[in-house]
């Protein structure tokens, strides 16, 4: 029992002081930790003061540049010195903890020593008969100050792994002899220099990496690949990602010198040392940024052309830099961008093609300084020799225009050089790809920047005469590059308009001499498109300029497109410019021309009769009837919807026609497709029967029956004093009134000899004319006074009497009086002085028939005093006066059967008119009706009589 009491009084004892001898060894510790620092703290200045020199002379010039040879020996036995000294203080730290342990047991078991004595060991002994191995040696920790364990102050508080290395021989110590000593290190920088890097002050933080410089170049010609790789991780971890800026700018100056020290080794260890540098391009730090670019410079000006692996990443980091907001960092970049580029002129293994992506993403970025970059980028590529940049121009085309509309001046010139060079080299090139060019000039034609345009357009222009192309390679594109110069040639820009219209004649010509095949319905519908929807005269007299060449060059093609185009020119006769008109009417005219009809005439240079006639002689034989009928049909449906473009734009139109076609077809057709084949419906009027519905029923082109052109009585009456007024004062249709003063000039009188002149066109002409005249009375009287046939114009007068003299009747007879006074009419005046002329009775009679349906008005005084001229002159030759009655002797000119038919046919339109009218009255007491808001009061029926309208 005693023996039991005796050995638990021993264990306590001997816990107390084995607690209290590890207190004191913590204690110890501590102090010679505290010890060591001071002595660190001490070391520091006389490390700082022996590389001083070189440290003064480095911080003038950038990281890169080299210090002088005895600097470096200084600083290298500086790095060597510092590795020794912590190696010795870490032996001796290890010996003193094992003479701590052994010195201090005795002193904290003195007491249970003098109580037990040696039965201590004899019970340990008995306890453990075969006692455990001594345990290991502690790792020695390695030789640091203070802060160096504080995890805000340190960066290396996130390195928890230890690592064993060999220590190069230029390192090591007095070690054993017999090899190298494995040590464990938290880090394989030294303590001083991770604190000087991450130190506020640029002094230390660049003596530190000048000190990493000399560490990583004894590493390298050791060959030590591991430590350099521990040394550039570390730099890229605990330094380049800290919290601290500080440590940041530390890490960035340190990776520039390993990258430094490695020299020509940098290319194992690029990827390391680049991406740490590039992920500080995006720091939110200023300064961080700029020593991320100075840092990066110092890489590439060591690795050169090994940079290009990663081109798109540094060059993607550039971007990043020239669109900086600090001034310094732009200034970096730019030197920055200078080597790069200096790199890459001299590298004969850069890939353009693997560029091209970046460049196309980064080109539609509007910052004026990456823009300014691209710029000279593309720039650059270009006078590489081994690098032919047009192949690739699509890719980036479309940026560079864009440029042109930049706000910066220098930007804009910049880009306009770059374009103009590239211009030049599309002219020489024997290859290039038209299409996606075509694509990007059209887009850039319709740009709002007029600078834009003014290039494009010019850039199409060259296209067209590019050498190699032979004019085929723009086939596939004409429709949208016509596109584009239709819209260019009505710029509000003058030289845009003058390029643009050279540029579309040059076209023209291009495809008319082209033998190459082209589709036309794409290039119709975009010359349709414009007629319909631009208001401007340049586009449109363009647009019909390219369809009457159409015509011309492929006539038979062009046939299925007529249908669709007639449409699109009948809108187009309503424009307000008279040229638009003009030219239309010259396409209408071209559709209805055959293939041998060649080329029109300007309509300017027909005034002489001599060219007038052979140019109807020529168009006689070569109008096409089938297109020459669908023109004139859509013609007339047109002006029996628009009134008002009757009114306004008829005349010209009629006009226009008998002088590109011929006058006599053209009033001809008209005539027939008014009265021909007509029949009298109370609601529609006459009912038009043209060719193709007795032969193959009208149809459209769309393969559908269409209804047949009707037209009313009344549109027919207008059109007919329309068609009289041009014919008795146009002065186009001259030789169509010389052609009917020759239907009645038949015979002359030899004695009793009748003499007959044949001439069937004029007896063709005068029939159907009269015909469809029937439709208006005075009309028709003063078309019979102007063909001479003076025998029917007396019936006719005789005729008046039975219908219902109206107001509107009376003011076309007014309006006749004053048209007999005009010079059409001389011929007249001029025959009622052959008295002795067997057509001056119907030609007097005539006259005072027309004199008695007038009241007393101006015109009836002046048509009575012109007739009491002629019988006082009857009176003064003594020639008895005329008779009043009929002579029944046969009348010369016309016999009596044809002159019963004409007046035959006019009692039966009468009859159609009557019934009109009175229908009509019928409606309007049933539901009186206001006429149509677009018909004016003198193209309606007025008091049941239809009046002459005033033709302009």
């Amino acid at each position: 029992m005693n023996n039991s009491k005796a050995t638990d009084g021993e264990s306590a004892s001997t816990s107390k002081a084995e607690r209290m001898r590890r207190e004191r060894e913590r204690r110890h510790r501590q102090r010679m930790q505290a010890a060591q620092t001071a002595q660190n703290q001490q070391q520091a200045p006389r490390h700082v003061r022996n590389t001083s020199d070189s440290s003064s002379a480095s911080a003038a010039s950038s990281i890169g540049s080299n210090s002088t040879a005895s600097s470096r020996r200084q600083q290298s036995t500086s790095i060597v010195s510092m590795a020794q000294n912590s190696m010795r203080q870490q032996q001796q730290r290890a010996s003193s903890s094992v003479a701590q342990r052994n010195n201090t047991a005795p002193q904290t078991n003195s007491v249970a020593q003098r109580n037990s004595g040696p039965q201590t060991n004899t019970l340990r002994q008995q306890q453990y008969p075969n006692p455990p191995p001594p345990p290991p040696p502690k790792k020695p920790t390695p030789v640091n100050n203070k802060s160096a364990h504080s995890p805000t102050s340190s960066p290396m508080s996130s390195s928890a792994a230890m690592m064993q290395q060999q220590i190069p021989p230029s390192l090591s110590s007095s070690t054993s002899k017999s090899g190298p000593v494995l040590v464990s290190v938290e880090s394989p920088l030294p303590p001083i220099v991770q604190r000087s890097l991450g130190d506020r002050s640029y002094d230390k933080r660049k003596n530190a990496a000048l000190e990493i410089e000399q560490l990583v170049k004894s590493l390298s010609e050791a060959h030590n690949v591991p430590m350099i790789q521990s040394i550039i991780s570390v730099l890229a971890k605990d330094f380049c990602t800290s919290m601290n800026a500080n440590y940041r700018k530390g890490g960035l100056i340190g990776i520039a010198a390993t990258a430094i020290g490695l020299m020509g080794n940098t290319r194992s260890h690029l990827e390391g040392l680049l991406f740490p540098v590039l992920h500080c391009f995006d720091d939110p730090e200023s300064r961080v940024r700029y020593y991320a670019c100075e840092s990066l410079y110092n890489i590439a000006k060591v690795a050169r052309g090994s940079i290009l692996r990663y081109f798109n990443q540094i060059f993607d980091g550039l971007t990043k830099l020239f669109a900086d907001v600090d001034v310094d960092v732009k200034n970096g970049a730019n030197l920055l961008d200078r080597l790069v580029k200096d790199i890459v002129t001299e590298s004969e293994t850069f890939h353009v093609e693997h560029f091209l992506p970046l460049l196309q993403t980064y080109i539609r970025r509007t910052n004026p300084y990456i823009r300014q970059l691209l710029v000279g980028w593309i720039t650059v590529l270009d006078s590489v020799p081994d690098i032919s940049m047009i192949d690739y121009l699509p890719d980036f085309l479309d940026g560079l225009f864009n440029m042109l509309s930049d706000s910066n001046r220098e930007i804009r010139q910049a880009a306009d050089s770059a374009l103009s060079d590239f211009l030049k080299e599309v002219r020489h090139s024997t290859v290039l790809e038209f299409g996606p060019l075509v694509s990007i000039l059209v887009n850039q034609c319709m740009s709002k920047d007029r600078l834009n345009r003014l290039t494009a357009i010019t850039w199409i222009e060259e296209l067209i005469h590019h050498p190699y192309s032979g004019g085929d390679a723009l086939l596939p594109h004409h429709s949208e590059v016509l596109d584009a110069i239709l819209y260019c040639i009505s710029d509000s820009e003058e030289q845009i308009c003058i390029v643009a219209e050279r540029t579309n004649a040059n076209l023209i010509s291009l495809v008319r001499d082209t033998k190459g095949d082209f589709q036309l319905a794409p290039l119709l519908e975009t010359l349709t498109d414009k007629l319909m929807t631009k208001d401007d005269v340049p586009t449109k007299m363009a647009s019909l300029r390219w369809i009457n060449m159409l015509l011309e060059k492929r006539r038979g093609d062009m046939t299925e497109f007529v249908p669709k185009l007639l449409k699109v020119l009948l809108k187009t006769l309503s424009d307000t410019s008279d040229s638009v008109v003009l030219f239309t009417l010259q396409v209408l005219a071209r559709i209805s021309l055959g293939d041998g009809g060649g080329p029109i005439d300007d309509p300017d240079n027909l005034d002489d009769n001599h060219k007038a006639e052979a140019h109807y002689g020529l168009l006689r034989g070569t109008k096409d009837e089938k297109h020459f009928k669908l023109v004139i049909n859509a013609v007339l449906g047109l002006f029996s919807k628009d009134r008002a473009l009757l009114e306004n734009r008829g005349s010209l139109v009629v006009r226009k026609f008998c002088v590109l076609l011929d006058a006599e077809s053209v009033y001809m057709l008209m005539a027939e497709v008014l009265s021909a084949s007509c029949q009298l419906t109370p609601e529609k009027g006459l009912r038009v029967e043209t060719e193709d519905d007795t032969e193959n029923g009208p149809s459209t082109d769309e393969g559908k029956v269409e209804d047949p052109i009707v037209f009313s009585l009344e549109f027919v009456s207008t059109m007919v004093q329309t068609l009289n007024l041009i014919l008795l004062t146009a002065s186009e249709l001259h030789g169509l009134r010389v052609l009917l003063s020759k239907a009645f000039d038949r015979s002359t009188s030899d004695g009793n000899k009748v003499i007959k002149k044949e001439d069937g066109n004029a007896d063709d002409l005068f029939d159907t004319l009269f015909k469809c005249w029937c439709h208006s009375p005075v009309a028709t009287f003063s078309f019979c006074l102007l063909a001479r046939a003076y025998e029917v114009a007396f019936d006719l007068v005789q005729k008046f009497s039975e219908l219902d003299v109206s107001v509107g009747f009376l003011m076309q007879i007014d309006k006749l009086v004053q048209l007999l006074e005009s010079p059409v009419f001389v011929h007249l005046r001029l025959q009622l002085l052959d008295v002795e002329s067997p057509h001056h009775a119907p030609l007097l009679k005539s006259c005072y028939g027309l004199l008695m349906l007038l009241p007393q008005s101006d015109a009836f005084r002046s048509l009575n005093d012109r007739l009491t001229t002629v019988c006082n002159l009857r009176d003064n030759l003594g020639i008895p006066p005329v008779s009043l009655s009929r002579s029944k002797s046969p009348k010369p000119g016309i016999d009596a059967e044809r002159q019963a038919a004409l007046l035959s046919h006019f009692d039966t339109i009468m009859g159609y008119h009557r019934r009109a009218r009175r229908t009509l009255l019928t409606d309007d007491v049933v539901a009186p009706r206001r006429p149509p808001p677009s018909v004016k009061s003198g193209s309606h029926y007025a008091n049941g009589e239809p009046t002459i309208m005033e033709t302009r």
